[in-house]
């Protein structure tokens, strides 16, 4: 089972996402509502001990709860055809500082390697198996590019594992960590 670090999204802001979620067309899979959420970082396959000493760790990151913005949509890759619908992220400064030292507990605890490049906080809405429509996208850019969900709270953050269903990413929470 893989496993990674998130913040899940207040049942408000879900319901205010799946309204910016794009119409469906082929080839593309629409991101539930249950599985929309911020990730930290991904971990991959864990053992029992490792996942143990990686929810010791978590346990000890402390910081206040904090609110974020979801503003604006894009794709990724940034260059070439796109495989990737998000929204984007603001969180202040408080947002970085939790990713860094939830990877900095990682890196302590079990040797996780913090990934170099810049971290690009977003909340995917839909993946495509193939090519992504040029007009399509263009045009869920351009109508959704206003999207502004404002004073978003966050208090905790968790533990997923994600495990194929029906060849359907599936997330679980595992472990749930508060924010005071």
């Amino acid at each position: 089972m893989r496993y990674f670090i998130a913040i899940p999204l207040p049942d408000d802001a879900r319901e205010r996402l799946l309204d910016a979620r794009p119409v469906f067309v082929d080839g593309m899979r629409l991101i539930e509502r249950q599985e929309l959420h911020l990730t930290l970082h991904f971990l991959g396959e864990l053992t029992a001990l490792s996942r143990q000493t990686v929810c010791s760790a978590l346990e000890e990151v402390t910081m206040s709860s904090f609110a974020i913005a979801i503003r604006g949509v894009g794709t990724f890759p940034p260059d070439g055809p796109p495989n990737v619908l998000w929204s984007g992220v603001e969180g202040g400064s408080e947002l970085p500082v939790l990713h860094h030292a939830v990877g900095k507990a990682l890196e302590d605890a079990i040797g996780f390697q913090i990934e170099r490049r810049p971290y690009t906080p977003h909340i995917t809405l839909a993946r495509f198996n193939g090519p992504a429509p040029p007009t399509f996208v263009e045009e869920y850019l351009s109508q959704n590019r206003g999207l502004n969900i404002q004073g978003i709270p966050i208090r905790r953050f968790a533990l997923y594992s994600s495990k194929f269903v029906d060849g359907v990413p599936w997330y679980e929470e595992e472990a749930v960590f508060e924010l005071s």
